[in-house]
């Protein structure tokens, strides 16, 4: 098994190809097809990837996203929807509680 490499997206086009950054200071051509899940690269993404030597050069293939560690005080996910329709739901109570007090 090849050891695998971490690395930076500094360039990827349109056309489905364009060059990793490794932590070695190396470039490395990437082509759409060795990308895991066939998911589009952006610049600045952070990867993990495979070398293999190709007749024009080192090639990167079977190139993942590079996971990262969630920091403890980091913002967590989004609100579901159920959680958001128990909070207006909690609110109309509270709404109609303050009418009914002020009106009636």
């Amino acid at each position: 098994m090849a050891k695998k490499i971490k690395g930076m997206v500094t360039q990827f086009g349109t056309r489905g190809y364009g060059f990793i950054t490794g932590d070695d200071g190396e470039k490395y051509f990437v082509h759409q097809k060795n990308i895991f899940n066939k998911s589009r690269l952006k610049i600045n993404t952070c990867v993990v990837f495979d070398i293999q030597n190709s007749e024009k050069g080192q090639e990167a293939i079977d190139v993942h996203l590079e996971k990262r560690a969630k920091a403890p005080n980091s913002e967590s996910s989004p609100l579901s929807n159920t959680v958001i329709k128990g909070m207006f739901i909690i609110l109309f109570i509270i709404q109609a509680l303050v009418v009914y007090k002020i009106f009636l």
